[in-house]
């Protein structure tokens, strides 16, 4: 029987959202899947991946860890999601720990330590830091214990990476307002902002943004760094508006875009300036499916994270074939969302963290 264990709604403050992504996917209807990968030849290119789930079980009951800087947003729900279900068809066992955020790296290494110490088999990392992992992964390594880094990458030895990448996102952003407004085109101007100053996937978003609109009449006014919260975006972006009310867009990230569309509407500017979001939540895919947002991108967060757990049971189980996986995303527009499944991205309606899986 499979026992599982689910944050309580009073906890995390993720838990008590009603996800908009409804229904179940069809078995086996997500792949295969493309993906850039390289595999152990160290030759790269456009594959389509089957998980082992698809012909049979794992060939014993592994104990996976999985840790995640935080269980604050949709993104990282996604992901858990997404490898639950994974587990269940593969039939292993999985601890996910949630550090508790972006600055808490030494909560981080103390989870793994004590996950690892329990009896873990292997180790799913989504690093806080980078560089700061190093003690970590050398323990790691003396234990024989394989990591998979998932979604950031890690300085360390890893069996297995399977990466999103935030420069892309950022990139087909900028790419998207590019080919709207090509060089020669009437220049437009686009408030910037990507989140908290000095992270990695933010600085990663930046450089992606960038490149995107390099050669084009997008012009950056002015970017703006600050927390991803709410109401700190929402401040944000009233005072960009105040200092340049000649902006046609402001883009950034899904929790800004959530934050600014009631002051948008507020000072009736919703039809003046245009919103778009880097990647998609619950929020954005409901205001992009109602046309109040200009276009969002989507990476398949729930499917990459299936690939990160079988990944893993390949790794325990001597049946890796690529070291290296990124997926693939791409930009939605109102009339182009009808084309997404929802749940490639997003948990089903109902959906509460699932952090002890035994089965």
């Amino acid at each position: 029987m499979t026992k599982t264990r689910k944050l309580s709604p009073l906890m995390g403050g993720v838990a008590a959202l009603s996800f908009l992504a409804t229904g179940a996917m069809a078995e086996g209807s997500w792949y295969p899947l493309d993906a850039n990968a390289t595999n152990k030849a160290g030759e790269a290119g456009l594959v389509q991946l089957t998980p082992l789930s698809a012909t049979e079980k794992a060939s014993k009951n592994w104990n996976i860890c999985v840790s995640v800087p935080h269980m604050k947003d949709p993104f990282f729900l996604a992901m858990n999601y997404g490898i639950i279900e994974e587990a269940k068809l593969l039939g292993v066992d999985v601890q996910t720990m949630d550090a508790g955020g972006y600055d808490r790296l030494a909560d981080q290494v103390s989870q793994v330590e004590n996950c690892v110490a329990g009896g873990a088999d292997a180790v799913v990392l989504v690093a806080i830091s980078q560089d700061g992992m190093g003690n970590l992964m050398n323990e790691l390594k003396e234990k024989n214990i394989p990591v998979i880094a998932a979604i950031n990458p890690v300085n360390g030895e890893t069996a297995a990476r399977v990466l999103t990448s935030p420069y892309d996102e950022g990139k087909r952003a900028g790419e998207y307002l590019a080919a709207k407004h090509p060089a020669g085109s009437d220049a437009v101007q686009v408030g910037w902002l990507p989140g908290p100053a000095g992270a990695g996937f933010v600085t990663a978003f930046d450089e992606g943004f960038k490149k995107g609109i390099e050669g084009s009449a997008v012009n950056i006014a002015e970017t703006k760094n600050g927390d991803v919260g709410k109401e700190v975006q929402a401040a944000l972006v009233e005072d960009m508006l105040q200092t340049h009310p000649d902006l046609n867009y402001v883009v950034g990230t899904a929790v800004m875009v959530e934050g600014a569309l009631p002051l948008l509407k507020s000072q009736d500017l919703q039809d003046k300036v245009k919103l778009v979001s880097v990647y998609t939540t619950p929020g954005v895919y409901e205001a992009l499916k109602a046309g109040q947002i200009d276009a969002a991108g989507s990476a398949p967060v729930v499917l990459t994270s299936r690939i990160v757990l079988d990944q893993a049971v390949r790794v325990l189980e001597g049946k890796l074939e690529y070291t290296d996986v990124g997926t693939l995303g791409k930009v939605y527009t109102p009339d182009t969302v009808k084309d997404l499944d929802p749940l490639t991205v997003l948990p089903p309606a109902g959906f509460a963290p699932v952090f002890s899986l035994d089965q």
